[in-house]
């Protein structure tokens, strides 16, 4: 999922950008996922027994920002997808080697558009923004790589787990709010809450259950799973952020939450998905420079729960992650200042629950 914000000027006596503006940001996010959690009890015989999923995700995500008036801006992300999925193959009566499955490349590319809902000339120590754009199905959501099945045997090409998918084969409807409250001149409270509707049921992409089939053996249980979900997303993040004196630098600190609803908000929600939530406390830091900005930020899970699946009720698992690792560029020019851009107003690139 594609979060795009484009926030205050934190510190500048003007805290929007000014018409004409372009703001170039290049952020990264990283996580690796082995805890495996069904409802919000951890499974922790499969880390045990050493059969657990290893998931690991790196993502780049170039945007693109301009404003055209003092309350509306246009935004266009391009992502960029590496990660893996792998699993002892087979996992009884004693785990073999680990089966990874790799899928790279362009993600969805998205297009957006927010406007802040009151007057920027008079409203300076706060407001709100709201975003509405589309999400293209440019990724690839069948792309393959070659391993094992779950005997551990017939390496071949196969379709990769749903959770590294470069897509999900589904057009979206990206939709944000966001704000921002100065307290005095020391300090700033920002939020936001975004959702990614897809309309779309399933695509075309057999799920791992399939997948990982030896040859000649029928595939058991629900057929309503045999194929990916194209599901609805969602990620809220709420906090602060205060300056450290005329260094430049920002502390920042936040509370996230990122998963996936087991309804999607528009149209039938079969296929196989693995809906969730998880909670994080996101400490980070930012530093600006003229027209530049660096910032990481470290979300420490606190809370896991896999939902049930939607049309079946199974409890199903799925592996979280315990911190995901971000950081992200920027750099904006045009307009009359040269004013840096917001410590918290980063662009991410958030993936939910694998």
């Amino acid at each position: 999922m594609l979060i795009r914000q484009n926030g205050p000027v934190f510190g500048s006596s003007n805290p929007y950008s000014e018409p004409g503006e372009t703001q170039v940001n290049l952020s990264t996010r990283n996580l690796r996922s082995t805890d495996h959690y069904s409802g919000d009890v951890p499974q922790v015989q499969r880390q045990a027994l050493g059969t657990n999923v290893v998931n690991i995700q790196h993502a780049v995500d170039l945007t693109v920002s301009r404003t055209l008036t003092d309350r509306l801006s246009v935004s266009l992300g391009v992502p960029f997808v590496a990660a893996s999925w792998g699993i002892p193959s087979p996992t009884a009566p004693v785990p073999g080697p680990r089966a990874t499955e790799n899928g790279y490349g362009l993600g969805d590319i998205s297009v957006s558009g927010r406007y802040w809902l009151l007057p920027t000339s008079r409203f300076t120590s706060g407001n709100i923004s709201a975003g509405i754009g589309v999400k293209a199905p440019t990724g690839n959501a069948g792309f393959r790589s070659d391993y094992a099945d779950r005997s551990g045997n017939n390496v071949q090409l196969r379709f990769v787990d749903q959770s590294v998918q470069p897509g999900d084969g589904g057009w979206g409807l990206m939709l944000e709010l966001a704000g921002f409250k100065r307290l005095g001149t020391a300090a700033e409270l920002f939020g936001s809450a975004n959702y990614l509707a897809s309309p779309r049921d399933t695509n075309a992409t057999t799920s791992g259950s399939i997948n990982r089939l030896p040859p000649g053996t029928l595939p058991i249980g629900n057929p309503a799973l045999y194929y990916n979900s194209v599901p609805d997303q969602f990620m809220t993040r709420f906090g602060g952020a205060v300056p450290i004196k005329q260094s430049g630098f920002a502390a920042m600190l936040a509370w996230r939450t990122e998963g996936v609803p087991r309804y999607d908000l528009i149209g039938a929600s079969h296929g196989f998905r693995r809906p969730g939530i998880e909670m994080f406390i996101e400490p980070g830091f930012s530093y600006a420079k003229g027209s530049q900005v660096y910032s990481f930020q470290v979300p420490i899970a606190y809370y896991r729960n896999r939902f049930p699946d939607p049309y079946t009720g199974a409890a199903g698992d799925a592996t979280f992650p315990n911190y995901i690792f971000l950081a992200s560029y920027g750099y904006r020019f045009g307009g009359k200042s040269n004013t840096a851009i917001c410590p918290i107003a980063k662009h991410e690139k958030d993936d939910q629950t694998q």
